[in-house]
């Protein structure tokens, strides 16, 4: 225990020497008498060490400092004196100090406080047991513990100084901030009232109602609100956890900007969104990600990634639960027993429904799917059925040769172990075009048929069953009958150069021809309310930068 006093007590003598050596071009020791103005009785004794006894409403000065107490020795050979009960020095028009007791040296300008003690700056009072107070460098110091007060505001730590003159409070080990919006823990903080800024070095732990901050440099403006944080700083609540090179966060707002290197993880929705640029607005319950943003929805063992230019996820403010994700702009998405791209993406947690809009194109093992809309069906992480509304199209590549091909309005498609199993072609005309092959894989004829409707089951891959109803028209034809140009049904595309290889695939941008739509689309999904509203405010973006700790 003496061994760690004496550590911190050479520690707090080291930081006042540097200071010292810092400032000293600027102190001024000049050596001049104290003056005593009031007392209401005195006692001069040569037994008790050439002292003069002041007791009973004892003023001094000394300089522009004035100094108070109930009794005082005063040695005037020495130029000091020591002071006992209601100690009260009035240092500046703005900083007094109390204590219940104090010794001064009126030649070095130096003062020591003991027990009680109080040292007042304006709106700011700082509470020790043990204060020393160097007149010409302006500097506090406490080597053992204090609380300071300012506003709604309490600071402690285990050491620390402040100089009036800068109006700026440094504290060590163990410091501790409460407010009724926050706490912060820290090793090192320095805190300027006059610009009512903060500045933290070491690990440090920020704890809101809504959030918690962790880094280990920063700073953070009191009356705006905002922190910023870099050196890979870490924010989380109960279900969302953020990283990233730097972050700004305005409390006052909801509104976290997260720069670079960004991660946030949705642990109830099972999703990470990735990007260079990540904003959090907690009052909308909503964040997107731009910049090389992507998500990875990681529930289950096969995991999904999406990939656009901007990536929205929409959260339940009350319980802080993600509830869709929608992916806007050159949308592409790898799964291993899926592929996609498409205009917009929307991920709905409570349906497991993906939503694909405008341009969409699906691959799933061997086929193509199209349409002008395409819902997909999830289940146990796996497709469990696909819906094509509108100018339908399904592909696949011939084991050998051709495209098998469906047609129609509408198509459901139902699937088993990542293959369709069963298609319902709907609407006023369903069309397909089919390889049909031996079982050495020769070719029997290629069956071109159509109806109002059709059911097709299917088996390892291939058409086992086609149902056709209403209207029925179907043909064989030898492979020599049928020309080149009526193997295709109308509008037929194969987007194979489009298709997503793999997860790091899905940044590549390709451009596609899509089929004519044969009927009138429906307009280009357009951006919530929140989604406009946080675009149009284009809030400044305060990428936090490193700047001197003190």
């Amino acid at each position: 225990m003496k061994a760690k006093v004496l550590l911190i007590l050479s520690l707090f003598l080291l930081l006042s020497q540097t200071i010292v050596a810092q400032e000293q071009d600027t102190v001024q020791r000049k050596k001049t008498r104290i003056h005593i103005e009031h007392y209401d009785k005195a006692v001069y004794s040569k037994s008790m060490g050439d002292v003069q006894r002041l007791i009973g409403h004892v003023k001094m000065r000394h300089d522009s400092a004035y100094f108070f107490c109930d009794s005082a020795y005063f040695y005037q050979k020495t130029n000091s004196f020591n002071a006992y009960q209601n100690v009260h020095i009035i240092v500046n028009d703005s900083v007094e100090i109390f204590s219940d007791l104090l010794d001064y040296d009126g030649n070095t300008r130096f003062a020591e406080f003991f027990d009680h003690v109080k040292l007042i700056d304006d709106s700011t009072t700082l509470y020790t047991e043990y204060l020393t107070y160097d007149r010409n460098l302006h500097l506090a110091s406490y080597p053992d513990s204090a609380t300071t007060v300012r506003g709604d505001k309490t600071l402690k730590s285990r050491y620390g100084y402040y100089r009036d003159r800068l109006k700026e409070f440094s504290f060590f080990e163990n410091v501790e901030v409460y407010s009724p919006k926050y706490q912060m823990y820290t090793d090192s903080l320095y805190y300027n009232t006059s610009i009512e800024k903060m500045w933290f070095q070491g690990p440090t732990t920020i704890i809101n109602k809504e959030n918690v901050l962790e880094g280990t440099h920063g700073y953070y403006l009191v009356n705006e609100d905002h922190v910023h944080l870099y050196q890979r700083p870490y924010m989380h609540n109960e279900t969302q956890q953020m990283w990233s090179d730097s972050i700004f966060y305005d409390r006052t707002r909801g509104l976290a900007q997260a720069y670079d290197r960004v991660d946030m993880i949705d642990t109830s929705y099972k999703v990470i969104m990735r990007g260079d640029y990540v904003e959090m607005w907690e009052n909308k319950g909503l964040s997107f990600a731009t910049d090389s943003a992507y998500a990875i929805s990681y529930d289950g063992g096969d995991s999904l990634y999406i990939h656009g230019d901007t990536l929205f996820m929409y959260f339940d403010k009350q319980k802080e639960e993600a509830e869709k994700l929608i992916a806007r702009r050159n949308v592409r998405f790898f799964k291993s027993d899926m592929q996609g791209k498409c205009d917009t993406l929307t991920y709905l947690k409570a349906d497991s429904i993906i939503q694909m809009r405008v341009a969409p194109i699906l691959w799933a093992e061997d086929s193509q799917l199209t349409g002008v809309d395409i819902d997909i069906k999830l289940k146990d992480h796996n497709v469990d059925w696909v819906l094509q509304k509108g100018n339908a199209f399904i592909i696949s590549q011939d084991s050998i040769e051709g495209f098998n091909q469906i047609k129609g309005q509408d198509i459901l498609s139902r699937f088993r172990n990542g293959n369709i199993h069963r298609v319902n072609v709907d609407g006023d005309k369903a069309e397909t075009i089919y390889w049909i092959r031996d079982d050495d894989g020769g070719t029997i004829g290629i069956d071109v048929s159509n109806s109002e409707t059709m059911v097709i089951e299917m088996e390892n891959q291939n058409v086992s069953i086609i149902k056709s109803f209403k209207e029925i028209n179907e043909t064989m034809y030898p492979e020599k009958d049928l020309s080149e140009s009526d193997r295709y049904l109308p509008g037929f595309k194969w987007h194979d150069e489009a298709r997503p290889k793999d997860k790091d695939d899905i940044f590549r941008h390709v451009e596609v021809e899509m089929p004519k739509v044969e009927e009138t689309p429906k307009e280009t999904p357009k951006e919530t309310a929140a989604e406009e509203e946080v675009q149009e405010e284009q809030p400044k973006k305060h990428r936090p930068r490193k700047e001197n700790d003190n």
